[in-house]
């Protein structure tokens, strides 16, 4: 380039006009968006970052506050898997980035190591004899740590899948040796002593499914044949075997070796669409359809994988059902690919942990934040190429004085969301908890229209997918994609319960002091005790709780748009109760024993339940009804993947896509699936390919 044409490429290079970048939604995914758009220099390259936010919290489904007592209220039980990469990376670089031991030494988390706690002990409930039962399993962690700023990337391929899967049928045959009274000794360590002679037959066949794997397009002939000897043999031991502990290893080893036999009659590993290929099948009807014995049905690993992501069809409990592909996607990363342990649990609220210090650091950078901004609709330009204006409801004034709502406050010195607004901060107004709810009052200061050129250039949609049908009627109208995503993409309401106790956990009889467990009946089949969060809430000497019990699960009711809205909400929270307390009073025995008498329940053993019994005491205690179109959860049924939109693939120049319902390579509902999503939609507007900087390798 001579020194002329340089000269004109500067000057137009500085006359450019910067653009301004709208996010919708202050989720997780729309968090993670703003969080690689702003990485330093970013002011060189855009005019502003906007994010945009009902109510006056962060966090989307992930947000939590505090209520009476300083106590954490979440939306529903969260967990994050050891193999969670991006969102882990994501929150070291937040906690660094933040260096809270010199900016806020008063607060008492100031590193990711002591916001987030290894666990290990997981457990899994089982009917036996018309009894159900838990089964406890130790996790083995390792020395490697999530997020490691030069980790090597977990891609979860087809061939890694079978790697780690023969690996683990080994590992789980000789615990069948090494099963005692204490639970199932559950390891991915290679290690492993002789199995015992029944197990023959399965060794051969891990044998020549290893050697097939040294052939880069297998016929697989062989180890089809001699996986399908093990297949039998498994088959014939589970319909003798009566020993409740053994029996439970032989139907994992039915699951694992039907898993293994399937990806390699399907070919998988060579097919390019990798686990993509059998999402049209459902996961437990595809590995019977490969050899799986029937009792993997009621198995309470794959029954926990189908909680995990509330997998029931239509939202419909006795129906459940997870694509094959993303089933055996999760089970991959969850079993084989964690780092230091299989879960890392919180050591506070989701929103004091991970969505306080994200809005920090995101303001600090000089990200701005509109809170009191509900989004009611896109708009598109005459040409019906480009996201013209955006219409929101503004839903508070700041109070006089007031620049920018700051929506923290503090706890034991730690900055967290409240339960409602900070008043001082805005102009009173009527119905302030109604804010953050779609079904509250629309009683709004104002109608504040975006206008594409003027408030904002790009658009990144961060809303959650049930708020898509709401705010995208006009692209849903005008492209017959958005139409078959919301046709075909469903989402289903959830409930979560939290109860905090004045024993302790051996009074009680947990399994473990901080176990986690799904895979009971449902509705309520997941469980997890949090008392590494008990520290950080402030209840009275007299009434102090020493366990706080998480519980979850999907909640069966339809939504629409059409529906009686007023009706629906007050039918769902009456459903949500009447659950609640029927699994206190009835089911809750095989987590808490100690906390069941013959009555029932043992009311009188909740903190701040002040004489309280029954539904009377429960509203003492925290029930969350996730109904709300924002807070539905995102399904993963079988034939829905192919109608994701990528974050790419809006269809409008100036629009890209943000949201675990999106074709993020995970498509499922996590907060791994919402980071990537948001890093890829920030890929888009930055010019990087996809998958720039994005640790690991999915569905492809």
């Amino acid at each position: 380039m001579n020194r002329w044409a340089k000269r004109d490429f500067d000057a137009h290079r500085v006359n450019r006009k910067k653009d301004k970048i709208a996010i919708l939604g202050g989720g997780m995914a729309g968090l993670t968006a703003a969080w690689r758009l702003s990485e330093p220099g970013w002011q060189n390259r855009f005019d502003s970052i906007t994010v945009y936010q009902r109510g006056w919290r962060l966090g989307g489904k992930g947000a939590s506050s505090r209520g009476e007592n300083g106590r954490i209220e979440e939306h529903g039980l969260h967990v994050w898997i050891g193999s969670y990469e991006n969102a882990f990376t994501l929150i070291r670089e937040c906690y660094a980035e933040l260096d809270r031991a010199t900016t806020d030494p008063e607060a008492p988390i100031r590193t990711w190591d002591q916001a987030f706690t290894p666990a290990n002990d997981v457990g899994a409930t089982d009917r036996w004899d018309g009894e159900w039962r838990l089964w406890l399993g130790r996790f083995t962690g390792n020395d490697e740590l999530p997020g490691e700023p030069d980790a090597s990337p977990a891609d979860m391929t087809a061939v890694r899948f079978v790697e780690r899967a023969l690996a683990l049928i080994i590992d789980f045959s000789v615990s069948l040796r090494a099963m005692g009274d204490t639970g199932l000794a559950l390891s991915t360590s290679a290690e492993h002593l002789t199995p015992q002679r029944s197990l023959d037959t399965v060794q051969r066949a891990v044998l020549a499914a290893t050697a097939a794997m040294a052939d880069p397009q297998p016929e697989n002939a062989t180890a089809v044949d001699a996986l399908n000897h093990a297949l039998d043999a498994i088959r014939g031991t589970l319909d003798y075997e009566r020993r409740a502990d053994h029996r439970l290893t032989w139907t994992l080893l039915s699951l694992i070796t039907a898993t293994v036999r399937g990806v390699m009659a399907d070919r998988l590993m060579t097919d390019p669409r990798g686990f993509r290929a059998v999402n049209n099948e459902d996961y437990a009807m595809w590995v019977l359809r490969h050899g799986a014995h029937p009792d993997v049905l009621e198995f309470p690993v794959l029954r926990a994988m189908y909680n995990m992501v509330f997998g029931y069809e239509k939202g419909h409990l006795e129906r459940p059902t997870v694509a094959a592909g993303v089933g055996m996607l999760l089970v991959g990363l969850m079993f084989f690919t964690y780092k230091g342990a299989i879960f890392w649990k919180m050591t506070a609220g989701m929103g004091d942990i991970v969505m306080a210090p994200i809005y920090e650091a995101l303001h600090r950078r000089g990200v701005h934040f509109e809170f009191f901004h509900r989004v009611d609709s896109l708009h598109l330009d005459a040409s019906h190429q480009h996201i013209d204006a955006v219409t929101m409801g503004r839903q508070a004034w700041l109070a006089e004085g007031v620049d920018h709502y700051d929506p923290l406050m503090r706890v034991h010195g730690l900055p967290v969301f409240p339960k409602r607004p900070l008043a001082e901060q805005i102009q009173p107004r009527a119905d302030l908890d109604g804010l953050e709810s779609h079904f509250g009052s629309r009683d709004d200061v104002e109608t504040r229209v975006l206008r594409r050129g003027v408030d904002f250039d790009r658009v990144v949609l961060a809303v959650s997918l049930g708020m898509v049908e709401v705010v995208a009627q006009e692209l849903i109208a005008d492209r017959p994609e958005w139409r078959e995503m919301t046709e075909h993409v469903r989402t289903i309401g959830t409930q979560g319960i939290q109860i905090w106790l004045r024993p302790d956990h051996s009074a009680l009889g947990l399994a473990a002091p901080a176990i986690t467990t799904s895979g009971y009946i449902p509705p309520i089949d997941t469980f997890s005790s949090m008392p590494q969060t008990l520290w950080a809430e402030d209840w009275p000497k007299h009434d102090d709780p020493q366990t706080v019990a998480y519980f979850c699960g999907a909640l069966d009711v339809h939504w629409s748009p059409t529906i009686d809205q007023t009706a629906y909400v007050d039918r769902c929270h009456q459903i949500a109760r009447t659950e609640a307390i029927n699994f206190l009073d009835n089911l809750v025995g095989v987590h808490l024993p100690g906390a069941v008498t013959e009555n029932g329940f043992a009311w009188h053993l909740l903190a701040g339940v002040n004489g309280h019994r029954g539904e009377a005491a429960l509203a003492t205690q925290h029930l969350s009804v996730n109904v709300d179109p924002s807070d539905r959860y995102v399904l993963s049924i079988p034939g829905t993947d192919e109608y994701r939109l990528r974050p790419d693939e809006s269809g409008y120049e100036n629009l890209v896509l943000a949201g675990d319902w999106t074709d993020s390579g995970l498509n499922s509902g996590c907060i791994e699936s919402a980071v990537l999503s948001g890093l890829q939609a920030a890929n888009m507007i930055l010019g990087h390919g996809r998958f720039h900087r994005i640790r690991g390798l999915y569905l492809p």
